[in-house]
């Protein structure tokens, strides 16, 4: 079933997979005593409601700093921007392959090679 077409009464911006991890980072780093955290993955999720969010934390970059009272923080930040945010399309992460020609690689062929080889058939 195509979702997309069911959240036109969502209240969600969608963003790029970059921005939403970009945020996540952000709204945890700034909270006392986490700091030291590094970042978050995310993850394209199936939802199974249409009022279900499109992602999930796929694997969290702790750095040094505390991970039970971070893992705290994080929950909590992740529960309100799943409300906030979904994620865009990936082509928007996708490099832009459309555009791209292909090269054409010329290989110079050894005649003395190529002489001797024809002789042995």
């Amino acid at each position: 079933m195509d979702w997309g077409l069911l959240r036109k009464s969502d209240k969600r911006s969608a963003v790029s997979r970059k921005r939403l991890e970009s945020a996540v980072t952000e709204a945890v780093k700034s909270v006392p005593d986490c700091a030291a955290f590094v970042g978050v993955v995310i993850q394209r999720i199936e939802p199974k409601s249409r009022w279900d969010p499109n992602w999930a934390v796929r694997g969290v970059r702790f750095g040094k700093a505390d991970r039970d009272n971070l893992g705290k923080v994080l929950a909590t930040v992740v529960e309100r921007m799943q409300r906030e945010f979904s994620l865009a399309d990936d082509r928007d992460d996708a490099p832009k392959t459309k555009d791209l020609k292909p090269k054409v690689i010329q290989i110079r062929r050894d005649e003395r090679l190529a002489s001797t080889a024809g002789e042995h058939d």
